[in-house]
Parts: C-alpha cells; structure tokens; sequence
C-alpha cells in the first residue's frame, strides 16, 4: 500500500474510532511496524494526532484547524478522485462554472482540464495552474489576498469580483458538513468567498469525501437548504445520505 493510501487509511480509522494501534494498522495494511510509526509520527508533527504507546489516538474528532493543503491533498484521494470523476458528469459544453479552493475542486480542476468549451472562474491557485494549459477553456482567475500554504485567494476584491458573475454551477469544497448545522470551513477568510459563489450561481454542488460529515469547523457557511447536489463517496453511512435526500438535496455517490 502506497503512503498516500495508508495516510487516507489512518485518518479515517481515527475519524471513526478516536484511537488505532500499530498492531492493527500493521494487519489492515499489509505494512512494517517502522512504517506505521513513521507514517504516525509524520501525522502527529502536523497536528493530527498525538502518538501513545502502541498506536495513537485522535487530538479532536472535530478539528480546530485547518491543515495547510499539501497535508489534506493527501487525504482520502481515491475518493476525492471518484468524486470530481462523478461530479464530470454534471458538466456540459459552454458550460459556466464557480470552482472554489480546496483538495476535491482541485481533483475536480485536473480533470476539468480536459475540456472542452467550458468556462471556469476560480479562486484557487492549484486549480488555475492545472486548467491553464487548456486553450479551450476560458479561464478567470479570481483576484484578491492569498491565503498561505493553501493557495487560496479570498477578501474584498474576491467577493466584489464573484458578485458581478452569473454561472450555472458553483463547485463548492468544505471542511465539515452537520446535518443541523449545513456546511462549515475552518477559515474565516474563504467563508464570505464561498457565500458569495452560493449568491452567483444557479446551482449549488457539494463535494465532500465521508470524513467531513456529522463533524464541526469554526464558521458556518449557509444551512443544507441552500445546497442542490452533494456529491460523496460511497464511503458515506447510508443514513447519512438518507437524511440529506430528506432535506430536498439531490445526493450522487462515486
């Protein structure tokens, strides 16, 4: 098993369980003890996780920050993959698109990239570079302040700049999702980019993978009510995906 695969493993064992064990990881994973450690103790120095005596155990299972980008890349990526590959569908020729930062926009952006006649507004550094090459694509990169280490660009300018767009769709990552409380992030300074992107187009699509649900971030974004689609991995607890669907939300698995 590849470490980003083992990395994906490991945060959604803590996610579910609060605390895993060398030996156990060892067994699932097919891997060394030394591996395992190493791969906790990487985990642990990004402030994921704190290492005991034969395992580790979660520091929250609602985080109270925001790992930079290059940590949450490589999070849970074959769902993320699927994800984006599922929400490709929903993508039409001339087709006019609000894509917010994020690790899953990004998978949605590698794959957007191949393209043709769409028209793609973004935020996102990562995801600009990786639809840049494409001549087909009419590409808007959104101006404004750039957040460090998550190659975000967000603040007033951003917001004034989304708020004179029309688009189809809007592409929305987020850092938690509760079924009372609707989507959240962890940063105060993406939250009024993503409202605004809510406010500019005429349909609202959720990307998460199943480890953002039924947990908290700091800052509400909008409630459920405000969201069309969700997309989600199959990883997702089926009454979870109930309950969405319960509150009028059209829910696509990959």
């Amino acid at each position: 098993m590849i470490r980003e695969q083992r990395i994906s493993y490991i945060c959604s064992e803590l996610q579910q369980k609060g605390i895993v064990s060398i030996a156990e990881l060892t067994h699932a994973m097919q891997t060394s003890r030394s591996t395992i450690r190493r791969d906790l103790s990487d985990l642990e120095a990004q402030g994921l996780l704190k290492c005991i005596w034969g395992g580790a155990v979660s520091l929250s299972k609602q985080m109270a920050y925001e790992p930079p980008f290059n940590t949450r890349r490589d999070l849970c990526v074959d769902e993320k993959r699927r994800i984006a590959s599922r929400a490709m569908e929903l993508v039409v020729d001339n087709a006019t698109i609000l894509l917010d930062s994020g690790t899953t926009s990004y998978e949605l952006a590698k794959q957007l990239a191949g393209s043709k006649h769409i028209n793609v507004a973004t935020n996102d550094l990562n995801s600009a570079m990786a639809l840049a090459a494409n001549a087909d694509i009419s590409l808007f990169i959104l101006g404004g302040t750039l957040r460090p280490n998550h190659y975000s660009v967000n603040g007033l300018f951003t917001e004034e700049m989304i708020r004179q767009l029309h688009a189809d769709m809007a592409f929305l990552s987020v850092d938690a999702i509760d079924l009372s409380s609707g989507l959240m992030s962890f940063s105060m300074e993406e939250m009024p980019t993503k409202r605004m992107m809510i406010q500019s187009a005429r349909r609202i699509v959720v990307l998460c993978d199943h480890s953002k649900f039924e947990s908290l971030a700091f800052v509400n974004i909008c409630p459920l009510s405000s969201v069309d689609i969700v997309i989600t991995g199959k990883e997702t607890p089926p009454a979870i995906l109930e309950q969405l669907k319960e509150q009028g939300i059209t829910v696509l698995t990959a």
